[in-house]
C-alpha cells in the first residue's frame, strides 16, 4: 500500500472527510486530496500533524520507501535510527537553497574522505 492509499484508508477508519481532516491539520482539502492522489507530499511537520491525527506513526506512513523513490527523489530516504537526525534530515529540502545544500553535499564528500 502506498502513502496516498495509506491515508485514505486511515481517514476513512476514523470517518473523516478530506475536509474535515484538513482543518484538524491545517491545510485545505485540496492538499489532502493531493496527499491521497501521491501527487504531492507532505512536509515532515504536515506528515506529523496526519500521523498524530490519525493515531498512527510517520514510519507506517512512510513505509514504502522505495515508491518514495520513485515517484520523489527529493522526499526518499535511507532509514535513519536517530528521529533528531531524520527529522533534519527529511527537512532539508524545506530549509535550504539549493546553493547551501551543495554546500553541505561538498562538506559531506570531504568528510567522506577522512578517515574518521
Amino acid at each position: 500500500m502506498d502513502f496516498g492509499e495509506k491515508l485514505i484508508s486511515l481517514r476513512k477508519k476514523h470517518r473523516l472527510t478530506q475536509k474535515q481532516l484538513a482543518e484538524r491539520i491545517g491545510v485545505t482539502s485540496s492538499t489532502i486530496s493531493k496527499y491521497e492522489n501521491d501527487n504531492h507530499r507532505p512536509p515532515i511537520f504536515i506528515l506529523a500533524k496526519l500521523a498524530d491525527e490519525l493515531g498512527t506513526t510517520t514510519d507506517f506512513l512512510l513505509d514504502d520507501v522505495a515508491g518514495l523513490r520513485e515517484k520523489n527523489s527529493v522526499n526518499a530516504f535511507p532509514l535513519i535510527g536517530n528521529p533528531e537526525l531524520e527529522k533534519w534530515y527529511l527537512e532539508l529540502p524545506y530549509s535550504y537553497s539549493e546553493d547551501e545544500l551543495l554546500l553541505l553535499k561538498r562538506i559531506s564528500e570531504a568528510l567522506g574522505n577522512r578517515n574518521i
